[in-house]
């Protein structure tokens, strides 16, 4: 009988479909589409390839960035693209980091001291000191708590550290011992001071646990007096012991809670203890580092893990006092970190330390001692990732007490509790949790300030009363968020603090600190200022490489009162020691009030200013000029109650919105910073007074959690949170943070969300973006669309790592870290994949598409050229199962027309598959005639249409080998022959195919072992 032969058309026009039952993909859809764009409608042809550009050198942390339309590429350092020279210039160092805190002790009362551990399986046990009052006195209690390091979640509530007999005095510590907690007390039995541990199993962490004694002889110190490091399934803990006279006595704790030998060195004491442990050595070297305060001496040795002596007792400080002690060990070698009370020498009320740095090496040499960091004090136990050393230190001041991470060579790494942190350390430095990358340090914060009234606070001379809590700071180190934001002339990077680069240099935005010990007296008899009451303030001030000007906050006013006519008044101002601002060095500028004379004029030199100097603590300024020699001269910018600049910590995300930086801040993830407006020839200036805040549970759509990600759209600024959406609209405050026309944050949408903001990209309809289900848009009527649902497959276990929009074409790509490059164009609303792609970052440069890979390579669109380095780009795309006459009908397939146009030389591989089995069965290999040979080669003139070969039109037959069938799938590749020559070229185009099936009626035979009923 025959049949009806009808005839079925493909055109070329709608894209991948991978949402859709593989079975049921339309007629037209492609289950796969590689290196095709959809340039002219119904049309495929292949896209540009991507020539290469000089390796910026590996880096896994790396990602490329544009500022002033020059290529830069960002990772462990800074590096700029010299187009002239094709080299990549070194611009200094950069530090990606991003940081999180969690909150793990809030209560009545104030903590004074804190440590902690982590285990790997995210719980997190803190010990610390609590101050209780009965009313009469404040007595110290020392307690332990359980939490999930991730969410938060109480497992065990503050407990107190007990023990069977006699008292807990002296601050505890707590380790990981692979599947326990360790925490050691200090135990006074009728005047007789134990050591002893308590273990807790991180599977029943609810358990009440039992003091175990590990020595009777031990004497205590008003620090701490004791120390461990966990090396080789061992806790190694050195003291300071009372026998023999005294002696430093070290032990271990194997997992079993096996106790070993106690080695002794007679003849030594500790105020301060700091065990470390070098894992670099065959064996791992325990390393005690101690200081005596009682004689000023210092000393290190070390143990092998079998306790036996590797270096005795090896002096590397007398004299020197010391508060506080760390170290690190490496390749043979312990690296000191000792902290030295440090006051002002012009006045010795005011607290400032500075750290010093030695080397000791088993074989006893050591090293000359120098300056690590002034200014700051340890916060943490220094610890070792990826062979880089890092320390916590914090700055200390009345007004601006800091927490800092800084690497081995005390550069800035991150920032946090900026004016918020706790005192200098005295009791014991909190140790440091390592997971990969990621480093866990307790910290205690200023949870709570209250005024005080003196009447009622006799035994308290100061005006505020701060009590503390304490956090758990996250610190991803060689990880940050990649978002970067071209504003102010500058280019501004987020990290663990805000960075900014000028084209000269990566640095710190604005300053980390202000001047805020700032001293004055006065003297008579050779100046010109007058009798009468002055106030000075100073700032650190600093030009960009654009010439934009950055200032501090203002100092507090200072004053003096002159009593004669003929005065010199003499200003000390600390140094801004924590700065990458060196080889620009940063201005102390000085400001002058009085009583005659009602603004603050600059009364340093413009001409000739003072320089800061990160090598000492302070510069002193004479003053000696009248009010009418300043008269005119700069005032300062505060006047008029413009709000001070403050530089943010550690930036989460960041986005551009009504000429503002808008950015979240990493240590309150529900709060925005903005920035004043930036006008012609400012710089972006910030204030922590400048902020948005939006509730993590809003209305009746309960929690949405902490904000991730941030867009403007026109007029508004769209917050993602991770399954919701919010926008904020109307016109910022002006500088004196007043006027603000910011409503509240307005609710969109808990459909979607986004938490990946190197995903959000803008396009004409209005903002693309990765959700957990997959690529999204939201309108410009804040709509949303789930735009991605046909390349649902490419993102379900994928993530996006970076989005462009391609000037030039409709197209908008977005690169994955599975490899693939997915493109998706807006005028046809088709998507289609990109292979060979492999970008870890991309960028727009010169207007075209620029990529990074994981090895370092940089590769550059180049327009009209098909080759990606050095393999030819090639096109392919795979059909959905053709059925037309439903999903389990029956047919006979007798041919397929292609249809295309011919442009350089190539091969076809067209492929079959039949009945659902997507092996293909049938395979055949075109070559097609259509190349020109050279003048002369054919056969006769004239005897193949036009002269010199048959044109451009590209047109095959091809006949299904297996009739009989109920679908079938066709698999196009092109095929790139090296022998046409060493240029790949554009290939072909395809304009769609054309098949002729016959219909039959019924349904598949199906053998008899499918068949049932």
């Amino acid at each position: 009988m025959a049949l009806n032969k009808t005839p079925v058309n493909i055109n070329f026009s709608q894209g991948i479909e991978t949402k859709s039952d593989p079975f049921q993909v339309p007629i037209g859809k492609f289950q796969t589409l590689k290196n095709s764009v959809f340039n002219k409608g119904g049309l495929l042809q292949k896209r540009n390839g991507y020539g290469s550009l000089p390796s910026v050198g590996t880096d896994s942390s790396s990602f490329l960035a544009t500022f002033n339309g020059n290529l830069t590429a960002i990772g462990s350092s800074f590096s700029a693209y010299s187009a002239s020279s094709q080299t990549w210039v070194d611009k200094g160092v950069f530090h990606p980091v991003s940081l999180d805190v969690l909150p793990l002790i809030r209560s009545n009362t104030n903590q004074s001291q804190a440590d902690s551990a982590v285990s790997s399986t995210g719980l997190v046990c803190t010990v610390f000191t609590d101050n209780e009052s009965n009313g009469v006195s404040t007595t110290p209690v020392y307690k332990y708590a359980i939490a999930d390091s991730l969410t938060g979640q109480n497992i065990k509530a503050p407990t107190e550290i007990t023990a069977p007999t006699g008292t807990i005095e002296g601050s505890p510590r707590v380790f990981i011992l692979r599947d326990k907690f360790i925490i050691l007390i200090t135990n006074n039995i009728a005047g007789s001071y134990h050591l002893k541990y308590l273990a807790i199993p991180v599977l029943t962490p609810t358990i009440t646990p039992t003091a175990v004694d590990i020595t009777g002889a031990y004497t205590p110190a008003s620090t701490l007096a004791f120390d461990g490091v966990i090396s080789n399934n061992r806790l190694y803990i050195a003291w300071n012991g009372n026998d023999g006279g005294g002696a430093i006595r070290m032990t271990s704790l194997s997992f079993t809670l096996a106790q070993s030998n106690t080695v002794t060195f007679p003849g030594y004491a500790a105020t301060h203890m700091s065990v470390t442990s070098d894992e670099t050595t065959p064996t791992p070297t325990i390393y005690a580092t101690f200081y005596d305060s009682a004689t000023n001496d210092g000393y290190t040795l070390a143990v092998s893990s079998s306790l036996l002596t590797v270096l005795a007792p090896t002096q590397w400080t007398s004299v020197t006092v010391l508060t506080n002690v760390t170290s690190t060990a490496t390749n043979g070698s312990v690296r000191i970190l000792s902290e030295v009370d440090n006051d002002y020498t012009y006045d010795p009320t005011i607290p400032t330390h500075y750290i010093n740095v030695v080397n000791v090496t088993q074989a006893g040499s050591v090293g000359s001692t120098t300056v690590y960091a002034r200014s700051v004090g340890l916060a943490s136990k220094a610890f070792l990732l990826n062979d880089f050393a890092y320390v916590m230190v914090a700055y200390f001041s009345d007004f601006q007490p800091t927490n800092f991470l800084l690497d081995e060579s005390g550069d800035v790494v991150a920032k946090l509790a900026y004016a918020n942190a706790g005192p200098y350390l005295t009791t014991g430095l909190p140790n440091v949790s390592l997971t990969d990358n990621i480093a866990q340090i307790p910290y205690l914060i200023k949870d709570l300030v209250q005024a005080t009234n003196k009447a009622q606070n006799a035994s308290s001379t100061e005006p505020v009363y701060s009590q503390t809590g304490i956090n758990l700071v996250s610190f991803n180190i060689g990880e940050s968020k990649k978002v970067t934001a071209e504003i102010g002339s500058d280019l501004h990077l987020t990290g663990g603090f805000l960075w900014m680069y000028d084209g000269y240099s990566p640095v710190e935005h604005g300053f980390h600190l202000w001047p805020d010990s700032v001293d004055v007296t006065t003297a008579t008899g050779s100046g010109n200022i007058t009798a009468q009451q002055y106030y000075y303030q100073a700032t650190y001030e600093w030009s960009d490489n654009q010439g934009n000007i950055f200032r501090s906050a203002p100092s507090l006013p200072v004053a003096i009162t002159t009593t004669t006519a003929n005065s010199t008044n003499t200003i000390n101002v600390p140094t801004l020691r924590l700065t990458y601002k060196t080889a620009n060095p940063v201005k102390i500028v000085l400001y002058r009030w009085s009583t005659a004379q009602q603004t603050y004029y600059q009364v340093t030199s413009i001409q000739i200013p003072i320089m800061n100097d990160t090598t000492v603590d302070y510069v002193t300024i004479t003053d000696t000029s009248a009010d009418s020699a300043i008269l005119g001269n700069n005032i300062i910018y505060t006047t008029g109650g413009v709000l001070e600049n403050i530089s943010p910590s550690g930036i989460e995300t960041m986005a551009l919105w009504q000429s503002r930086l808008v950015y979240l801040n990493s240590e309150d993830r529900n709060l925005l910073g903005i920035s004043k407006q930036v006008i012609q020839a400012t710089p972006v200036e910030t204030s922590d007074l400048l902020t948005l805040y939006v509730a993590p549970t809003i209305g009746s759509q309960g929690s949405t959690g902490p904000i991730k990600t941030l867009a403007a759209l026109d007029e508004k600024l769209i917050v993602f949170k991770e399954n919701a959406i919010y926008y904020f609209n109307g016109q910022g405050p002006d500088n004196t943070g007043a006027n603000s026309q910011i409503g509240d944050p307005v609710f969109v949408t808990a459909t979607v969300g986004c938490s990946n903001q190197a995903s959000i990209v803008f396009m004409p309809s209005g903002l693309m973006f990765q959700s957990d289900k997959g690529i999204w848009l939201l309108g410009r009527d804040l709509s949303t669309n789930y735009i991605g649902s046909p390349v649902e497959a490419y993102t379900q276990n994928a993530t996006v790592l970076s989005a462009v929009s391609i000037p030039g074409t409709n197209q908008v790509r977005f690169t994955m870290d599975s490899g693939i490059t997915l493109m998706y164009d807006y005028f046809y609303n088709q998507w289609g994949t990109f292979v060979n792609v492999p970008a870890q970052s991309s960028t727009l440069y010169e207007s075209l598409h620029t990529y990074l890979n994981s090895s370092g390579e940089v590769f550059q669109e180049t327009v009209n050229q098909y080759k990606d380095g050095s393999n030819p780009v090639v096109m392919s795309f795979t059909t959905g199962w053709i059925n037309p006459m439903g999903l389990q009908g029956f047919q006979r397939a007798y041919e397929m027309y292609l249809l295309g146009t011919y442009i350089s030389p190539h091969k076809l591989e067209i492929q079959i598959a039949y009945d659902y089995n997507g092996s293909p069965s049938q395979s055949t290999v075109i070559t097609p005639d259509n190349f020109t040979p050279a003048y002369g080669g054919e056969q006769l003139w004239g005897s193949s249409g036009p002269w010199g070969g048959p044109g451009n039109l590209e047109q095959w037959r091809i006949f299904f080998q297996r009739q009989k069938c109920e679908s079938f799938q066709i698999t196009i590749n092109e095929i790139y022959d090296p022998s046409y020559g060493q240029t790949a070229g554009a290939g072909l185009t395809l304009s769609g195919m054309n098949l002729t099936v016959g219909v039959k009626d019924g349904k598949p035979r199906l053998r008899a072992s499918r068949q049932s009923g």
